[in-house]
This record gives C-alpha cells, sequence and structure tokens, in this order.
C-alpha cells in the first residue's frame, strides 16, 4: 500500500474477549486507510523501527508499507519504502520498544503539524 502516512496511534480494545493493544496507521492513499497491528507484533516493529529513523520532511514523500511473509506462517514483516529506498532498520531482543514507539510517534506526529 503507497500513500502518506498521516498517524500512527496505539490503542486499548477487546479481542475475542480479552484486552488488546493494536497499532493503528492513518495512510491517506485514493482514499483513507486505517491499518491495524497487534502493538507487538513482527509487522508492528519493523513499522516503528522504520518510521523512528526518518525525520518528518520525509513523510512529505507517499511511504510503501510492503508485508513481507516470514518462514513461519504467523509471521508477517512490514517493509517501508519512502520512494525507492528501502528504510533499513535493524532490532532485536534488546530494543527499547518504548523508546521507538515515542520516536515514531513524534515524527509522525511533527510531519502532520507541517503543512504538506
Amino acid at each position: 500500500m503507497t500513500g502518506y502516512l498521516r498517524e500512527l496511534r496505539f490503542e486499548k480494545c477487546e479481542r475475542r474477549g480479552k484486552e488488546v493493544h493494536k497499532l493503528l496507521a492513518t495512510i491517506q492513499a485514493e482514499r483513507t486507510y486505517i491499518l491495524e497491528s497487534g502493538h507487538d507484533t513482527q509487522f508492528a516493529k519493523g513499522l516503528l523501527a522504520a518510521i523512528a529513523s526518518l525525520t518528518p520532511e520525509q513523510l512529505y514523500s507517499p511511504v510503501t508499507l510492503q508485508p513481507q511473509p516470514g518462514t513461519d506462517e504467523a509471521v508477517l514483516f512490514c517493509r517501508v519504502w519512502v520512494g525507492s529506498e528501502l528504510i533499513m532498520t535493524s532490532y532485536g531482543e534488546e530494543s527499547n520498544w518504548r523508546e521507538i514507539s515515542k520516536q515514531a510517534l513524534a515524527v509522525t506526529k511533527a510531519a502532520a503539524s507541517m503543512v504538506f
């Protein structure tokens, strides 16, 4: 999916009788899409790490979110492209996801507050 990343946010909701946390990404393409992922999935981690590494100015360009299946059917990764550039980031067990999430939210919020 290619479009402008307008917002990232976390939301608590109930799924299958349990309270869960979701990452919601609002993408403006030919219409507005809201992509939902579990907050601690590989997809969410890849998206957050990539966006956290960008500047707000880079979000003036459309981004492409490309689902990438893992070797296990239960795993789905997120590749993020800005224009023709694949945003390569690394993360692991020791990554501070609270800080990465804060940075990704800050970059997205800063980009949204500027005039496009």
